[in-house]
């Protein structure tokens, strides 16, 4: 459950997933989301230990689900599919809830993030299955 690959793909995800999600909220896509904010509280900072902690978590359960999921077909390809699918779930699976019940975006910010979760966690995905084509 543990093995090499498993530990090194939680790294390399972790590292993918914090800094590109860092430059995708905080530089490239700042000014978008901000004027989609509809029960957003103004003036809120993000807790970088809460942010650090469920990037390790997700980055973790990325690795150690694709190590089943792909039966020792590790690929670029199938990385993508599986990082994808999770991408779906919570881009648009999660924020579609997020949208019924608190309704912090709009509906288009909601899907332009759905969007983005699908890329970003594939990416992600994809360095799971190179990590594991190499170690697995």
């Amino acid at each position: 459950m543990l093995s090499k690959a498993t530990l090194t793909a939680t790294i390399v995800g972790f590292i993918f997933l914090f800094f590109s999600g860092w430059i995708f909220y905080e530089s490239l896509a700042t000014d978008f989301f901000s004027q989609h904010y509809v029960n957003m509280p103004s003036g809120i900072s993000g807790e970088m230990n809460f942010i650090i902690l469920g990037i390790m978590v997700e980055s973790s359960l990325l690795s150690l689900i694709y190590g089943n999921w792909a039966k020792g077909n590790y690929n670029l390809q199938s990385g993508f599919k599986f990082g994808a699918l999770l991408g779906l779930f919570v881009g648009l699976g999660i924020n579609m809830v997020m949208l019924g019940t608190m309704e912090l975006l709009d509906i288009q910010c909601t899907l332009v993030d759905a969007v983005w979760n699908l890329v970003y966690f594939g990416v992600a995905g994809c360095l799971n299955g190179w990590v594991f084509q190499k170690l697995g």
